[in-house]
């Protein structure tokens, strides 16, 4: 038994964000539960459960989620700290989901917080003597590595590299939210500075204080509520060891099985996806996962962007709030949110014209540590198809 079409999310909310000294990750994380609980309409009494994503920069933290329940006068049924770094907020939603089908509760918050600065207690990193050495030292190095082999393998161009970066800025400059509105052009991306060769400035994911939060439900009680519920269709997870593997090689590419898993319980096709949302921590990483969850052939990913296929009228409209690289880094729920408001067509200048079937992935890992890990996390979220008179937007 799956979860699917029977829950949803019924609310959403993002604290402010980008450069922003003085809140801590608890205070961004409760602004944006309690903007989630306010657009959902539901009584607070009613939300039962708190799954909340280990902050990265903390330290250890017993007990994080309970003390977030603590702080919003909510009495816990279920409350869970959750670390698959950046999928863990997709994977939330899927827990939260079999908790609600299971009975165990109504309506869980999931969300996360991160304050940059202070970064709290110093990061110990197993296996760092072996790449401290060279420089080798967190997720800017590992995807270099990564960028170095698609070009090598595949023929991937910066350029290429340089119109993902575009055209989620381009996004970018119509949400006035977003941290990164200034438009540039793959020839501004091609002069920007390296950060690791063969990675620029623009290539990489931004640095963000701030938090989000979703609520989900089942899709009885979100019927009930302010919004017209965006329906969990489709799910899948899949973990281990990075896209650099330290043994044999894979069969199929990381991520490929958790996107097949997705489709496979909505129901639909890559050809019914009406708009996209991939973790851009940074650009090889998009390359990747366009091959990988099946939405081009391997080899064909570099042509395809270069297409403008990424863009709001193309083939395959991606991230269109602009995403990690031009957002925010908001873990993934920026991307959760916008799928949110695409379904329910309040995406004003970004709405994508009859969007009713959108793929969204979280992913994250620990690529600078030994053995290098990665986890991918998809949904599927569609139009409910069955609420066709009911809430207050389209």
């Amino acid at each position: 038994m799956t979860f699917k079409n029977s829950c949803a999310i019924a609310g959403i909310g993002l604290s402010k964000f980008g450069q922003r000294p003085g809140t801590s990750a608890m205070g961004f994380l409760l602004q944006a539960c309690k903007r989630a609980v306010e657009d959902s309409g539901i009584d607070r009494n009613l939300v039962d459960g708190c799954l909340i994503a280990m902050p990265a920069v903390m330290g250890e933290q017993h007990g994080w989620a309970t003390r977030v329940a603590a702080h919003l006068g909510i009495t816990a049924r279920l409350a869970s700290t959750m670390d698959m770094g950046g999928a863990t907020p997709i994977g939330a939603i899927q827990t939260a989901a079999l908790y609600i089908n299971a009975g165990m509760a109504k309506a869980v918050l999931v969300g996360f917080g991160m304050q940059n600065n202070p970064q709290g207690v110093p990061i110990a990193m197993m296996g760092s003597q072996f790449a401290f050495p060279y420089g080798d030292i967190g997720a800017i190095t590992f995807m270099a590595h990564v960028a170095r082999r698609q070009m090598h393998e595949l023929g991937v161009t910066s350029r290429q590299y340089g119109h993902i970066a575009a055209a989620f800025r381009e996004h970018a400059s119509r949400n006035p939210e977003a941290q990164k509105r200034e438009l540039f052009s793959v020839d501004d991306h091609q002069k920007s500075k390296w950060v690791v060769e063969p990675l620029r400035l623009f290539d990489c994911c931004l640095v963000t204080d701030g938090g989000g939060a979703v609520l989900v439900t089942s899709l009885e009680v979100a019927r009930d509520l302010k919004n017209k519920p965006v329906v969990l269709s489709g799910a899948g997870q899949e973990h281990g060891a990075e896209m650099i593997f330290p043994g044999k090689p894979r069969q199929r590419p990381p991520g490929a099985y958790a996107a097949d898993a997705a489709f496979e319980m909505a129901g639909v096709t890559r050809k019914d996806v009406d708009v996209a949302y991939i973790y851009d921590g940074f650009t090889p990483l998009v390359m990747h996962s366009l091959e990988a969850f099946g939405f081009c052939k391997r080899g064909e990913a570099g042509a395809f962007v270069e297409s403008g296929a990424l863009g709001l009228h193309g083939e395959l409209p991606t991230n269109t709030h602009g995403g990690l690289l031009s957002e925010g880094h908001m873990y993934g729920v920026g991307h959760v949110a916008e799928a949110v408001r695409q379904i329910r067509g309040t995406a004003g200048e970004r709405q994508i014209k009859d969007a009713e079937v959108v793929f969204v992935n979280g992913y994250g890992g620990a690529p600078h540590e030994a053995p290098p890990t990665c986890s991918f996390a998809t949904l599927i979220l569609t139009k409910d198809q069955g609420s066709l008179s009911r809430g207050t937007t389209s």
